[in-house]
């Protein structure tokens, strides 16, 4: 059975969640809005709630380990922890560049954004071979594709399967939304975060992707290291590997790894078409866990933003983007653990200051221990 069908109730779930009244935002002319000055920082300090169990935690086997050295893969050329390009030219690379650009527009901005920084910040998603050309056709490799051999560029097809058609069907509609109605006026914060949320996904699905189709272009590797490390050194990343490390290091180092693991298997099986599967999708798998573990941290991340904020905008604005995230993320909790699963699906659609934070983080922590 195609997995698209099994997750049709989760779109309804989250179509319901999105539209808790209480919580959505409101006009910049109420008089409770504040729409300019600093803003409260503590989406950044919730982050020092987490702490990594790394002494627990010994990574399989089979994972590929550049960093110690010590795994069963063949000598490569990854081997000195250091990626290697198969192109020198990494388009990917400017458009990570711009997720940070836009950060520093909308997220990260020290005072509350304005108009005219979504007005800017549109225009880098937008530009030219820019972020949002690849949103608008990525498709997540954890589902099925249409059976009938449609692509997610084919007229509705992106409306009928939102789930693997996750860019178009998904997070772009949600980025319209958030930047249409952050131009118009309404809470600034609050639509920051949503887009924030919507292109962290963006950038969690994308080096999978690209890993997979390495097998048959090989520089797609390239593109899968530089979606999540933005082209970086282990030890300087930006985009999501950047905001990985600032919470959890040794998740950062995970990823890293793998994207390494998938050059050295393309090292390794170097023809045009790539026959060791089984290689790749080791590696893969190393990948996936260790970014969706990243994924589940920075979700924990805006749980505990919810009863650290001090300004009910920026709890609010907490709220907003796990009400992006956690409809997309219950893929994967919910293989693990249907009732952490569902407390977190029940959470989100509460308001603001009825969510049960301590059973949500909880909930995250029993699941997602090690990367």
């Amino acid at each position: 059975m195609n997995k698209c069908r099994l997750m049709l109730g989760f779109v309804c779930i989250f179509l319901l969640v999105v539209s808790c009244a209480e919580d959505d935002p409101k006009t910049s002319d109420d008089p409770n809005t504040t729409t300019t000055g600093p803003r409260d920082t503590c989406m950044n300090d919730a982050a020092l709630m987490y702490i990594e169990n790394t002494g627990a935690c010994v990574p399989p086997a089979t994972d590929y380990q550049p960093r110690t050295g010590i795994d069963t893969w063949d000598a490569c050329i990854s081997d000195d922890n250091t990626y290697h390009r198969i192109e020198e030219s990494i388009s990917s690379i400017a458009r990570v560049e711009a997720y940070d650009s836009i950060g520093d527009l909308l997220w990260r901005n020290a005072d509350i954004p304005t108009v005219q920084n979504f007005l800017d910040a549109r225009d880098l998603l937008d530009s030219e071979e820019g972020l949002g050309s690849r949103l608008d056709r990525r498709y997540d490799v954890h589902y099925d594709p249409p059976a009938d051999g449609t692509s997610c560029d084919d007229e509705g097809v992106a409306a009928l399967y939102p789930d693997y058609c996750v860019g178009p069907g998904t997070l772009r509609p949600v980025l319209n939304d958030a930047f249409s109605r952050a131009q118009a006026g309404e809470e600034f914060q609050i639509h920051a975060e949503r887009i924030h949320a919507a292109l962290q996904w963006f950038l969690y699905v994308s080096p999978l992707k690209e890993g997979t189709t390495c097998a048959t272009t090989a520089k797609d590797c390239d593109s899968s290291w530089a979606y999540y490390t933005g082209g970086t050194p282990r030890e300087a990343p930006i985009g999501l590997a950047a905001e990985f490390n600032a919470i959890a290091p040794e998740t950062h180092n995970r990823a890293y790894d793998a994207a390494l693991a998938l050059r050295c298997w393309r090292d390794l099986d170097s023809a045009e078409t790539a026959t060791d599967l089984v290689l790749r999708d080791q590696a893969l798998a190393q990948y996936d866990t260790a970014l969706i573990h990243g994924m589940a941290v920075l979700i924990r991340q805006r749980f505990a933003a919810i009863s650290t904020c001090e300004t009910v905008l920026e709890r609010r604005a907490a709220l907003a983007g796990l009400r992006v995230l956690v409809p997309l993320f219950d893929r994967d909790i919910r293989t693990r653990n249907a009732a952490a699963a569902d407390i977190l699906i029940a959470e989100i659609a509460k308001t603001h200051d009825a969510v049960d934070t301590d059973a949500a983080v909880a909930a995250i922590d029993s699941v997602y221990q090690c990367p």
